[in-house]
């Protein structure tokens, strides 16, 4: 009987975080800027601000806005900036619906390499 009720709390933690409206306001909550994306010479650079009414990140509306700026086809692929840990749970849902489409690049290899950055420029956030 103990374990069970242990196991239904675990259960609870672990699953509430990442309901749809709940774990969207809790990941808001917590995360609200962590997560970046940018391209290989970060002239597109974007901070997924969460939300609960707007969409989460895609591939394919990184790749509309990548896409209209017409880089060169070595800047095309989008990376996250930020690593995934599986000890914070209440992000899961986040990692299985949106990281797992980019790939990782740690910022510090991407900085050298970023193209002038222009406060007027649409498509770099930071």
């Amino acid at each position: 009987m103990k374990g069970k009720f242990i196991k239904g709390i675990i259960l609870c933690i672990l699953v509430i975080p990442n309901t749809p409206i709940i774990g969207t306001e809790i990941l808001k909550a917590i995360d609200g800027d962590h997560f970046r994306y940018a391209n290989a010479n970060a002239a597109f650079t974007s901070i997924e601000y969460i939300d609960t009414y707007v969409p989460w990140m895609s591939k394919w509306t990184m790749y509309g806005f990548i896409h209209d700026t017409k880089p060169e086809m070595t800047n095309m692929e989008i990376f996250r900036l930020y690593r995934i840990n599986p000890l914070c749970f209440w992000r899961w849902r986040y990692y299985l619906t949106v990281s797992r489409h980019f790939a990782y690049r740690d910022w510090k290899k991407i900085k050298p390499n970023r193209v002038p950055f222009k406060p007027s420029n649409r498509w770099q956030d930071f």
